[in-house]
């Protein structure tokens, strides 16, 4: 009876927060202790926004940016500044506040199985996404686990101890003007 009530318990927290974050279940022996790994979102999408391919995309809208300003095409210049501005703050909402890094973690799916498993948890969530646990749960930080899917350098490495130890700022207080 217990083990059922925790697997619909599981069930229907991974319900409540798939549409904003990227949830990872693995099978849970019967009658086993539920063991969740948790994160620091924010750490996440800094190693995310460090990566090569975050810096290669930003670099192919500043080409397509420059050759739309050679052809004069003010429409598409518009339109690329834009969408490089609000690719910056969508960033900066992830790594200063506890937006979901669901999409980052997409990139690098195949490989949260292999961090489940090695942390012996059942499920991978943000650690913002969990504003109530009851007895008999336990929580693992895999937040280094999970920086390190993005093969990241030192800097960045000594970057998450620093952001994981700073509270975020609530999303609310957040500017969501792309020029601020």
């Amino acid at each position: 009876m217990k083990s059922r009530i925790l697997n619909t318990a599981l069930f229907l927290l991974a319900l409540s927060i798939a549409p904003t974050t990227r949830v990872i279940a693995a099978e849970m022996p019967r009658g086993a202790a539920l063991r969740i790994g948790v994160f620091d979102s924010r750490a996440v999408a800094i190693a995310y926004a460090r990566t090569p391919a975050t810096a290669t995309r930003f670099e192919k809208l500043r080409e397509d940016f420059m050759k739309a300003k050679a052809a004069n095409d003010t429409t598409r210049m518009k339109q690329l500044e834009k969408e490089g501005q609000w690719s910056q703050v969508r960033l900066h909402q992830r790594g200063f506040s506890t937006v979901g890094v669901g999409s980052m973690l997409e990139t690098v799916a195949d490989k949260l199985p292999d961090v489940a498993r090695d942390a012996g948890v059942s499920l991978l969530v943000s650690k913002w996404e969990l504003p109530y646990l009851g007895k008999g749960i336990e929580t693992v930080d895999v937040t280094l686990q999970l920086v390190k899917l993005f093969n990241p350098d030192e800097q960045t490495l000594k970057l998450v101890p620093e952001i994981t130890k700073a509270p975020p700022i609530p999303f609310d207080e957040l500017g969501l003007d792309a020029n601020d």
